[in-house]
Order: structure tokens, then C-alpha cells, then sequence
């Protein structure tokens, strides 16, 4: 666990079963073949695509061993206040997309180096900002990326766009759906997370001759608005991107990739593979008071197959999934009871023995906002 909190990413083997993985896969290609015009990215080739609510999609998010690893990289982080209203054990569904890249030589694929989560609110909103006191207060190599007492409630959005993350995602993951080799239009990270961090959040102190200058007005990658982070060669020469970015170890269908939410990532430009390579997005998303909130929109997107909150400003988006009579936005798709909490659907158990007081608090506190007490 030591390694993983340093290096700020993990792959967790055989998830569920490169049978049901491949299953599921094939069952989104169906789907897409069905509703070609649904859209999404690139728009004159859809890869990512402008789909939350496909059975499968539903289904994994749901799957009793998904809930399991997610519940185990949770762990990850700690709370030292156990008042917080903090249930790191417990998940919210971040309903997200799922991406089937086709093998290509030539075709690019742009997703450049970025953070997810804010991008001017790492610095701009308090309580985001003291996540990083340590490091802005020079004490860099003290700084713990795994504290979560006060991540529960910093803001990833303060310009309300309807294209961020309104929810705190604790790791970033993905479910791969195929055999998928490194450097096969897949996931580049770059595993050192406090040395990069540290360097991002201290970056605007310094001018383009490294010399210290605490009056610049500007924060280099970040623009207010845009809840993406963007580290460039340019602008943040000593990340060293064109060595640090590594691509991730061959992946088959049902291993599941976790990386934390202020690590660099990025993906291939190209994928000069034979197979397609093929995720399913499907986050940690602890309970807490700001994920609460997001999950009852959530919810009220899944009773109706419309489109999550986060997505509604997203450009390539040509059908509302309520308009095709297969989506897979139905009960019985959901798999466990887990998996019922977490989409809002069913109580949370505030009485269940070992929790401690702010788990007890968020718990009910979910019951009352979801309308389940």
C-alpha cells in the first residue's frame, strides 16, 4: 500500500472474469452499432461515446466484485477525525462513458496531460487549497495526498459549467474490456505523485526564469472555468513529460485500473495495436456531503436515461438515451445491493456495527437528502 500511495496508481487483476469482461464488451458494440448517431469523440469517429446509461454500463457499476475493489482501494485513504462525515467504505455512482478505440496507425487521439477535478480550484477555493497547506507552506515531502479530512467538501467547480466534476473522486479507475498491450491507445500516468504534485501547486510562484515571484497573477495549465488541469512542456519544463509519462502494463478484460485524482494522466496518441482497446470509466466515489448531492442528481438522471449533470454541456452529444427503447437504465439491471446504495436507490445501514461517528452522521444524513429514512 506504501508503494501504491507513492507512485499514485495501482491495476487490480482479474476483477471479474475475462468471460463476463468480454461479455460486456460485446454488448456495447452491439449497442453503439444499433444507435450510430448517438455521438461522441472524436465526433466524425466516435470511440468515447456519449452513452451512461447501456446495460452493461449499469450492470458494472453494480457488480459485486467492482463494488469490492472499489471498497478496497478506498482504503487507501485515511481520516484522522472520525467525526468527519466521511464513509470511505461506502461508494456513489459517477455514472461516466466507456471508450472502444479502433486500432489505427495514423487516426490521433487527443487527451493530453491533465487532472481531473478542478483546475483553478486546486488554488482558488480555501478548502481545496489547504488539501496542499503543507506543500505551500514549503514543507513539500510532509505532504500526504491520502489525508481526506478536509478533501470531503473542496469545491471542483466554481463557475457551475454542467461540464465538471461536481463530486469528489477519490481515484480515478477504469474496467478494461480487452487485451490491451502498453501503448495501445491506452492510459499514460505519471507515477510520483507528491514530487509532480508539489511542483504543479508551487508553479505559480515562480516567473519563466525560475526566479521567485509570489505577484504573478497567473496560474499556468489552469484557465477558471474549465475544471481540467493542464500541464504543459512549456509552461511546467521540469515534470519532464516526454520521459515521465509511462504507459501502463498490458491490462486483459476484467483488470481494473486505479489512479489517484491529482495524479497526471494522459493517453496515447496513437494506437498502432490489432485489437481494440476498450474501458469502461467507473470511479471511487466516497460518501460524503458534496457526493450526496451529486448522487441525487445522479439518480434522478438514471430515472429518466437522461444525461448526468457533469455531461449536459458536452458537445457531442446528438440523442438523449430515453429516446431507445434498449437503454439500461432499469432496476433490475443493477446487480447487488451495493449497488442499489450507491445509486440512491436503497438505505444506508447508519446502525451497523464498527462504524464510527462520522460514518453514522453521513449515513443517515444520505437517508434524509435521498429521501430514504
Amino acid at each position: 500500500m506504501d508503494l501504491v500511495r507513492d507512485r499514485g496508481c495501482v491495476i487490480l487483476r482479474n476483477v471479474v472474469s475475462e468471460e463476463q469482461a468480454s461479455a460486456w464488451e460485446a454488448d456495447l458494440k452491439n449497442y453503439t452499432r444499433r444507435h450510430r448517431t448517438v455521438g461522441g469523440f472524436p465526433e466524425e469517429d466516435p470511440q468515447n461515446w456519449s452513452l451512461w446509461w447501456t446495460r452493461a454500463q449499469v450492470q458494472i457499476r453494480s457488480h459485486e466484485r467492482v463494488m469490492q475493489a472499489m471498497n478496497c482501494v478506498s482504503r487507501l485513504w485515511h481520516v484522522s477525525d472520525d467525526s468527519l462525515p466521511i464513509d470511505l467504505a461506502s461508494q456513489v455512482v459517477y455514472p461516466d462513458r466507456f471508450r472502444i478505440r479502433h486500432p489505427s496507425k495514423d487516426a490521433e487521439y487527443t487527451l493530453p496531460a491533465h487532472l481531473d477535478s478542478g483546475g483553478i480550484e486546486r488554488w482558488e477555493d480555501p478548502t481545496n487549497r489547504s488539501n496542499f497547506q503543507d506543500i505551500l507552506d514549503g514543507n513539500w515531502d510532509n505532504w500526504d495526498g491520502w489525508a481526506a479530512d478536509r478533501r470531503y467538501d473542496a469545491k471542483s467547480d466554481l463557475y457551475a459549467t454542467g461540464s465538471a466534476c461536481s463530486c469528489w473522486r477519490s481515484l480515478q479507475g477504469w474496467l478494461s474490456l480487452s487485451h490491451t498491450s502498453t501503448g495501445e491507445g491506452t492510459l499514460r500516468l505519471l507515477p510520483s505523485l507528491k514530487a509532480s504534485v508539489a511542483y504543479i501547486m508551487l508553479r505559480p510562484l515562480f516567473d519563466t526564469n525560475e526566479q521567485y515571484d509570489d505577484s504573478q497573477p497567473t496560474f499556468p495549465g489552469s484557465t477558471p472555468g474549465n475544471t481540467q488541469f493542464y500541464p504543459t512542456r512549456e509552461h511546467h519544463p521540469h515534470l519532464l513529460m516526454e520521459k515521465s509519462m509511462i504507459g501502463i502494463p498490458p491490462v486483459r478484460p476484467g483488470d481494473y485500473v486505479f489512479w489517484h485524482c491529482d495524479l497526471v494522466h494522459e493517453v496515447d496518441r496513437f494506437h498502432p495495436g490489432t485489437r481494440d482497446s476498450s474501458v469502461v470509466y467507473n470511479a471511487c466515489i466516497p460518501l460524503t456531503p458534496y457526493n450526496i448531492q451529486s448522487l441525487k442528481g445522479v439518480r434522478d438522471a438514471f430515472s429518466k436515461a437522461t444525461v448526468p449533470k457533469d455531461f449536459v454541456g458536452y458537445p457531442n452529444i446528438n440523442e438523449q438515451e430515453c429516446e431507445h427503447e434498449d437503454h439500461g437504465a432499469r432496476r433490475e439491471n443493477i446487480l447487488s445491493a451495493a449497488g442499489r446504495k450507491a445509486m440512491g436507490l436503497e438505505m444506508f445501514d447508519a446502525e451497523e456495527e464498527g462504524l464510527t461517528p462520522g460514518q453514522q452522521k453521513v449515513r443517515r444524513l444520505a437517508n434524509e437528502v435521498l429521501d430514504l429514512a
